[in-house]
């Protein structure tokens, strides 16, 4: 199954698609590090994803993990 991830970068909406659930999250968070406003991860239509609340707060376990002392890379 495809997933998408839906994102906005200098203001222009792109949509990635990915083999799996965790790709299309790791793609997701690392987005978010680069900036974008990432508003949209799932499958089937655009409109059936997970949202913003939930996408923030897999991002927030994300930066946890990857940087475990202060959850926020060191830019």
């Amino acid at each position: 199954m495809i997933w998408h991830v839906q994102f906005r970068r200098d203001e222009t909406d792109q949509v990635a698609r990915h083999a799996s659930p965790e790709r299309a999250i790791e793609a997701a968070c690392a987005l978010i590090e680069q900036g974008c406003d990432v508003y949209g991860i799932g499958t089937g239509p655009l409109s059936d994803s997970i949202g913003r609340e939930q996408i923030d707060r897999i991002y927030a376990l994300w930066a946890r993990a990857k940087y475990p002392f202060t959850g926020k890379p060191n830019h």
